[in-house]
């Protein structure tokens, strides 16, 4: 509520104008506003929902690996002025997700937790061992790819929200990385494994790999 000064424009006006209405109060004149009428929730067609879903599932994952896509997109992030973790939800948006709504999950092969330019890993190859994963990958025979480049690798473990992550593996011309772990880490887990190589002195990035799913 508020009160009028005598001489006052709308003070000696009595009624509603608008949304405010003004009326005689204790010899007062005063003013307030009508209460905004609710809104109508709209009810979303089943593209927005499957849109909305689609963020749903994609998500928590990209939470999990954020500080890994802070390396992954640091370059497409920095050209669209955007952060890391949104150039990857706007990238995995597109073919991370299948399924029809509401029956949606993550399309693991089309993950990318990296994109950039540099050549990608080529005939990536994974074995577990009890303490390490061993990764090998095929020689660059179009020689466009430096062979300094380094691998940087990220494993996820969804059942426990568990990442672990290198982001100066071997070099590409060494043809092969192993990630040593804590036995404890990897028997009776499962992870979804990632590759990707990158400069290591300008920190382009090639598109990731989905090297696959491994239970040991």
């Amino acid at each position: 509520m508020a009160i009028l000064q005598e001489g006052s424009l709308l003070a000696g006006i009595r009624g509603r104008i608008g949304n405010i209405v003004i009326y005689q109060w204790k010899n007062k004149v005063c003013a307030r506003t009508l209460p905004a009428k609710p809104h109508k929730k709209r009810v979303r067609t089943i593209p927005q929902q499957a849109q909305n879903g689609k963020l749903k599932v994609l998500t928590p994952f990209l939470k999990q690996v954020k500080p890994f896509l802070r390396t992954g997109f640091k370059h497409l992030a920095e050209e669209r002025n955007i952060t890391a973790n949104n150039a990857a939800k706007s990238v995995n948006l597109l073919h991370a997700i299948k399924g029809e709504f509401p029956d949606q999950e993550m399309n693991w092969d089309a993950v990318l937790v990296a994109d950039g330019a540099l050549l990608k890993p080529e005939n990536v190859k994974v074995i577990v061992s009890e303490n390490a994963f061993n990764f090998t990958w095929d020689e660059d025979i179009t020689a466009t790819g430096n062979p300094n480049d380094r691998a940087i690798i990220l494993l996820y473990n969804k059942n426990f929200g568990r990442v672990h992550a290198n982001y100066s593996g071997a070099q590409r011309d060494e043809l092969k990385h192993t990630f040593p772990m804590k036995p404890g880490y990897i028997k009776n887990n499962t992870y979804e494994v990632f590759i990707a190589f990158k400069d290591i002195m300008s920190d382009e990035v090639s598109k990731s790999v989905y090297c696959g799913r491994f239970t040991n």
